[in-house]
């Protein structure tokens, strides 16, 4: 997981700030990941890929994850 930004910044989704779960600090690093998951269609198991946003807390180091759709 390489994180998109160098710098911890705000992160804001749908007009309110993210905090921390953990450590209720507002500095995030963001990163993509992705993740794949598998669902059962009669005797096979099909495999999906989704994206995730992902924001780690600068302080404490919580990972904050936001599925993309």
């Amino acid at each position: 997981m390489k994180p998109l930004s160098d710098e911890p910044t705000r992160i804001e989704i749908d007009g309110h700030h993210l905090q921390c779960h953990h450590c209720s600090k507002e500095q995030f690093h963001r990163c993509r990941l992705r993740r794949q998951t598998a669902s059962a269609s009669g005797m096979r198991v099909d495999w999906h890929e989704a994206v995730a946003h992902a924001f780690i807390c600068a302080h404490c180091g919580f990972l904050h994850e936001f599925l993309t759709h």
